[in-house]
């Protein structure tokens, strides 16, 4: 099968973001994890990011779990504007990736006509 140079960045795309493993990008795509692996290995940025994608023991994802003790009124502001902030970014990352997966899905249901 041939695929779109636009369908192959997109497919790229959701890895260099670091929201979907190769594993589960293909399959949402629809496409073998091989292909796309191919894809990823001759796009530099997607390969960085690939590396620098770790897991994180226990013991570090526990600490990231900040704790609010006593907080000033000041303090507990700046905090849920960084949250809110963080969230904003997930946010906008998902709607980019649901975007990239409605094209997707469009273009299979248009190739399967």
């Amino acid at each position: 099968m041939v695929y779109t140079k636009e369908f192959r960045e997109e497919a790229v795309e959701l890895i260099r973001r670091g929201r979907f493993s190769i594993t589960e990008a293909a399959a949402h795509l629809g496409i073998n994890r091989w292909t796309l692996r191919e894809w990823v290995r001759i796009d530099p940025m997607a390969r960085k990011r690939m590396h620098q994608q770790t897991k994180k023991s226990p013991k570090e994802a526990a600490s990231e779990q900040v704790e609010v003790v006593n907080e000033s009124p000041k303090e507990e502001l700046a905090r849920l504007r960084r949250e809110n902030a963080q969230l904003r970014r997930e946010k906008a990352s998902l709607e980019m990736d649901k975007a990239i997966l409605k094209k997707a899905a469009a273009f299979f249901a248009k190739e399967s006509e």
